[in-house]
């Protein structure tokens, strides 16, 4: 008995489904009926959509059951609606105003009917993938159009499609900043997308998109697919390892990762700070300035500078680095490096500094022939306050002042979308101050030392001249994480766009 009043509940909430799948969907009978009235009072099928629009603002198709009953109540009324007189123009205001270039893209979201919308924006030069009426697809370049037929070059050859079998395609596109265009999608490269609007045609960079929805002939590709063929990496590097590139994050975009956090506050400048030597009293900040850029097509050209400043900084771990540098003349000259001598013993460590590292970078990144994600190299030199201002030596203790002529490093990057998420990663460096550690030691650095979340150790294998690569992988849109085989060993990071 007690299943009683729950089956009593169920078999209501079915027939309200019921009742009201009866009510959203017209029946084909009234559609039937509606258009039969309609033809009798003088309406076409053109004329017939109109006046239903102007009525409910959609097609006939898309209106409820109750809503078809009341339409044809409408047209057996004793004053029926009649179709509009069709405006009278002279010959001048006809040659003034031009023919409908293309279906409204209002008219497209409303389509629902079982007739696709066929293009009414070819010319020629447009490049994209073009869906057909038989449900091919074809991605190439309209060279001419005669007769009607529209000669596309594919990779596969030039084929002749006649323009009454390829269907209207019209993109929703909703930027980052807020902007949003509707209208025909007149071309479409790896990088941007162009649209035809009623005020001009509009070029959307990919990156900046948010969110896009397109019709092929009134029939709806969501968001979630057209992701599908974008084919750019998702990880946008502003680093390769621990060398910046010219590339900085895009606006109002925060990151976090183990070593450092940054703002982007336009594209052309960021900031960042090491919070590890902020939680240690060394205050520090990064700011990177993007002075150059141009983009041409598939390729994209950078130049950047950025300089790091630490107003409280221990110098042991800036030592430490040029400790081939310090030598001691009572041992023939020899590097406390290699004679395994504390460095507080040959230099004075007792004050913390401010100190300061200054770059330039050039960077460049190009879409791969295929289409399929990006290829892009990275050149810089950098240098730090050593060149102004040398360690003040202990008795007994020299700084080799004709071998070490300026602090420097420079460095050549490379980067490779070996798919949307994965991303491969090399470098090679020359560095009169680079000290190898293995994975254990920087982990000890890192974590378990009294200086948490910098890599500030002292010790090492001098290795002026290396190298390193690595992989980069897209955990989500905002998450990456990486590994390679130099210091710091693992990457990982976290994106927040729009703050």
């Amino acid at each position: 008995m007690r299943r009683l009043p729950q089956l009593f509940i169920v078999v209501c909430l079915l027939g309200a489904t019921f009742a009201f799948a009866q009510e959203r969907y017209i029946l084909p009978a009234q559609v039937r009926a509606v258009r039969g009235l309609a033809a009798e009072q003088g309406f076409t099928e053109e004329t017939l959509d109109v006046e239903v629009r102007a009525i409910w603002g959609m097609a006939l198709e898309q209106l409820t059951r109750t809503q078809g009953a009341d339409l044809i109540r409408r047209f057996q009324s004793a004053n029926p609606p009649k179709p509009s007189p069709p405006r009278r123009t002279t010959a001048a205001a006809q040659a003034q105003t031009p023919a409908p270039a293309r279906v409204r893209f209002q008219d497209a979201l409303a389509f629902a009917g079982p007739e696709p919308i066929l293009a009414q924006n070819l010319v020629v030069g447009m490049s994209k993938r073009f869906h057909l009426l038989d449900g091919n697809i074809i991605k190439g370049t309209i060279l001419r159009i005669e007769e009607d037929i529209c000669q596309i070059e594919t990779i596969d050859g030039i084929l002749r499609v006649p323009s009454k079998v390829i269907l209207e395609e019209l993109a929703s596109i909703t930027k980052r900043d807020g902007t949003h265009y509707v209208g025909p999608v007149l071309r479409e490269t790896p990088e941007e997308i162009i649209l035809r609007s009623d005020y001009g045609d509009v070029v959307v960079s990919k990156r900046d998109i948010k969110e896009m929805d397109r019709y092929h002939g009134g029939k709806l590709s969501p968001w979630t697919e057209e992701k599908k063929t974008f084919y750019s990496g998702e990880a946008m590097l502003t680093d390769i390892f621990m060398d910046p590139t010219a590339f900085p994050l895009a606006a109002n975009t925060f990151y976090i990762s183990g070593l450092s956090l940054g703002y982007g506050f336009t594209e052309r400048f960021m900031v960042r700070t090491s919070f590890g030597n902020d939680f240690q009293g060394d205050l520090n900040v990064h700011p990177i300035l993007r002075f150059y850029h141009r983009q041409t097509g598939t390729r994209e050209v950078a130049a950047a500078t950025g300089v790091r400043m630490f107003n409280h900084h221990d110098m042991a771990s800036v030592y430490s680095k040029y400790a081939q540098f310090i030598k001691d003349p009572t041992q023939n000259d020899s590097s406390v490096a290699d004679l395994g001598v504390p460095l507080g013993e040959a230099v004075d460590l007792s004050k913390k500094k401010f100190y300061w590292e200054w770059y330039l970078v050039l960077s460049s990144r190009r879409s791969l022939p295929s289409g399929r994600g990006k290829v892009g190299w990275h050149v810089g030199l950098k240098t730090n306050s050593l060149a102004l201002s040398k360690p003040t030596m202990k008795e007994n203790y020299k700084w080799d002042a004709k071998k070490f002529i300026f602090p420097y490093r420079a460095w050549a990057a490379f980067d490779y979308d070996l798919s949307k998420k994965l991303k491969l990663m090399a470098e090679m460096w020359a560095d009169n101050g680079h000290m190898f550690r293995t994975i254990d030691k920087a982990w000890k650095d890192y974590a378990s030392d009294d200086t948490p979340f910098i890599l500030d150790s002292t010790t090492g294998d001098y290795r002026p001249v290396d190298f390193d690569f690595g992989f980069l992988y897209a955990m989500s849109e905002s998450f990456r994480i990486g590994i390679h085989f130099q210091e710091p060993y693992l990457i990982f990071y976290w994106e927040f766009y729009e703050l």
